[in-house]
């Protein structure tokens, strides 16, 4: 393999980062089945050994280890040990300091409840800012919990889902949880959503809807929010067993991607493992597309490099993104910094060396997956640039 160069490897480390798609961490106390829970997709308990026993614990004490103090590959008792002994708070600050992340765009959609205060954690950050993604199907499904019959739905969500636009940078849609991502291209029409969302109503209670899982109406959200010319995440790839990973395959939404070209909005698969390649394929041929290896990164480990390198196969450089998806433990936040910025060093040097590609070059795509791209995508967050 060649070697990393020095000055890239330099540059990689002193340059800021935007986690564009990020979760807040665990409230203290975090008992450790907690820790161990949130790295993992698992829907089942994980014991200790068993989560250490994995690409994502052999970086953790790998990389996060030394951060809290202890040496290289301290054992699982050791590591969770010295968390105990820091303390909440003390582990938190340390490894959201190590990961060099100035600018964070929060998806508080999942158990937002278990979640430490969003202002919290960016104290603990060092007083980095935060940004907020908006899911739709959360959206909606907290209108019609408060809607008195379809009608009363659709007369509600449009002010809601206006008033939340206003604090936030971009929507992210869990359809690949909830319909998968292989939707019917076409727009639903008035009289197709007015049946979708009666029959919603009629499933669910006073309070307490049924979970959204009606395709017309995710698909309505969808089209909704790019027609408004903004951004949409769509999760892509593996996640927990709620999801059917072969229609989470980018591939499958092409017929919708291509039928939302000219809408002005944009769409950024997260993630997308494994399936990488696919979403580079969209990037590159439709102008509206962009992707990230997301939580990929945090999970492949020491493979890292492999992901890194897919997304800068077909993909235009400028359409590639950084971000951790971290949920609930800090170490996936200081991991996703960690690992990109060495996979990418490696990669990137790997170009320079076999391709000739200058080094200013090198440090320039690095920069633009890891803030350029994400502050001309996200104009909102950035309007007057860095």
């Amino acid at each position: 393999m060649t070697a990393t160069n020095p000055d890239l490897a330099a540059a990689l480390k002193a340059m800021p980062l935007v986690d564009h798609h990020v979760h807040s961490v665990l409230k203290d106390p975090m008992a450790e089945a907690q820790l161990l829970d949130a790295l993992t997709e698992a829907d089942h308990p994980i014991d200790r050994q068993t989560t250490f026993d994995t690409q994502v614990g052999f970086a953790i004490r790998r990389y996060c280890a030394p951060v809290l103090g202890l040496a290289p590959f301290a054992t699982p008792d050791e590591y969770l040990a010295r968390r105990e002994e820091l303390g909440f708070e003390e582990v938190t600050r340390l490894l959201l300091s190590d990961a060099g992340i100035g600018t964070y765009l929060i998806d508080g959609g999942y158990n937002p409840q278990a979640l430490l205060p969003v202002e919290r954690m960016m104290e603990l950050a060092g007083g980095a800012r935060a940004e907020a993604i908006i899911r739709l199907e959360t959206t909606a499904e907290a209108v019609m919990a408060a809607s008195s019959s379809g009608a009363d739905f659709v007369a509600r969500l449009y002010p809601a889902l206006e008033a939340a636009a206003v604090g936030a940078v971009g929507w992210k849609t869990v359809a690949a949880y909830r319909t998968g991502l292989d939707l019917d291209p076409a727009k639903p029409t008035d009289a197709e959503l007015a049946e979708a969302v009666e029959a919603w109503f009629a499933a669910g209670s006073p309070g307490a809807p049924a979970r959204l899982v009606d395709r017309a109406i995710v698909r309505h959200l969808i089209w909704w929010a790019l027609e408004r010319g903004d951004v949409v995440q769509v999760h892509a790839g593996f996640g927990n067993t709620n999801l059917h990973l072969p229609t989470a395959n980018p591939a499958v939404m092409q017929r919708f991607v291509a039928a939302t070209q000219h809408t002005g909005g944009r769409i950024v698969f997260l993630h997308c493992y494994p399936f990488l390649r696919e979403a580079g394929y969209l990037a590159q041929v439709y102008p509206h597309v962009y992707l990230d290896a997301g939580l990929t990164i945090n999970y492949l480990g020491a493979n890292a490099d492999a992901a890194v390198r897919e997304t800068l196969d077909l993909a235009p450089f400028t359409k590639v993104l950084f971000s951790s998806d971290a949920w609930g433990a800090p170490e996936l936040v200081q991991l996703g910094a960690r690992l990109w910025r060495d996979a990418t060093a490696r990669v990137l040097s790997d170009y320079m060396s076999v391709h000739r590609w200058p080094l200013a070059e090198a440090i320039r795509v690095a920069e633009l997956v890891a803030w350029r791209n994400a502050e001309a995508l996200y104009r909102r967050a950035f309007p007057s640039g860095r």
